[in-house]
């Protein structure tokens, strides 16, 4: 489990589709147990606390095929995070 702050854009428009700072609440996320999307296992198992992370996570790695219609992510959409991970346990 991580404790993170972090934000999320869509790759092609830069527009924003989520982000723990502008909720000014950090996020606690199990990862690497299927909890969230694809590229967030891969790309924070192993981090540590501390570590800025940049992830560049193309559409099968994130919502799929089917995207995101809640947050405008269609199926297409790659997906550009930089997360904080503030704690580990």
């Amino acid at each position: 489990t991580i404790l993170a702050q972090y934000v999320g854009v869509i790759a092609a428009s830069g527009k924003e589709f989520d982000s723990s700072w502008s909720r000014k609440q950090p996020a606690s996320f199990q990862i690497g147990a299927g909890a969230v999307i694809p590229g967030w296992d891969e790309g924070l198992v192993g981090q540590s606390e501390g570590s800025r992370v940049l992830m560049v996570i193309p559409p099968a790695k994130g919502y799929g095929a089917a995207g995101n219609a809640g947050a405008g992510i269609s199926g297409t959409d790659t997906l550009i995070f930089v997360v904080d991970v503030l704690a580990v346990s």
